[in-house]
């Protein structure tokens, strides 16, 4: 089923959004690496999981060419949020690109885990993270060479962390990658399962909606996602205002 594109209006961030958008990340990424050097893994493993989910919501904003960025800039953000989730981001663009044009057909492979059962769910997350990244190079041969360079890039990440394990016994690459490694297992669940299965007047996604309004990054892709399927083009820091000054999408328009 392909979704509707409609016109957004002007739903633009502005530079201080955008500066906003960019940094947020990296930033806490930077608080990740200062707490778990100095030990205080009761922090340092919350900021990582904070880390990794803010970088999905630059992915994603990137993928869309929403965070008012050429062309250039937003693939470079593509790549560097994605090296955060220690995955390749053109890998992921296409399997997401094609989710939008043929959202829960047997052609969309990221919706495919809404279909399951909640124990396939589980069961299968570990094994659908790769099972992805072969989708991609199947879909979109061309991009094959980006989506490699990425692969081999979080390799070297990978192998950096053991070995800085190894010679000095630091676990600050390893949790980090755990921490990557356990969201990205769980992603069929809150990323496709969950959205997907909830209608879009369900009172858990109403409370979702109002908890937005006070912290965007991460609640707007869960709480809005059917006005994201509709309007793809918003930034998700504005998907709550977009939600006021936008027709709510039809249920049908998002198909279940």
């Amino acid at each position: 089923m392909k979704t509707g594109r409609k016109s957004t209006g002007n739903f633009t961030l502005t530079r201080a959004q955008r500066l906003t958008e960019l940094a947020r990340p990296w930033l806490l990424f930077s608080a990740y690496l200062v707490l778990a050097s100095l030990q205080l893994w009761w922090l340092a493993v919350p900021l990582a999981f904070a880390t990794c989910l803010a970088a999905f919501v630059q992915l994603h904003d990137s993928i869309h060419n929403a965070l008012g960025l050429s062309k250039k800039g937003h693939d470079l953000a593509l790549t560097l949020s994605a090296l955060l989730l220690l995955k390749s981001g053109h890998a992921l663009k296409v399997t997401h690109l094609r989710h939008h044009g043929q959202c829960l057909s047997d052609n969309d492979p990221e919706g495919e885990p809404a279909k399951w059962t909640l124990k396939q769910v589980f069961l299968n997350g570990p094994y659908h993270i790769f099972a992805l990244r072969f989708a991609s190079l199947r879909i979109a041969p061309k991009t094959r060479n980006i989506q490699l360079f990425e692969t081999a890039l979080t390799g070297v990440l990978l192998l950096a962390f053991v070995l800085l394990y190894v010679s000095t016994g630091s676990l600050v690459g390893l949790v980090y990658w755990g921490v990557a490694f356990v969201l990205s297992a769980l992603m069929p669940l809150w990323a496709s399962y969950i959205p997907h299965k909830m209608a879009s007047r369900n009172p858990a996604r109403l409370a979702g909606v109002k908890a937005a309004r006070f912290w965007t990054p991460v609640i707007s892709s869960f709480a809005f996602h059917h006005l994201h399927h509709t309007y793809p083009k918003v930034p998700t820091a504005l998907l709550p205002q977009a939600a006021r000054e936008l027709p709510e999408p039809e249920e049908h328009e998002h198909h279940h």
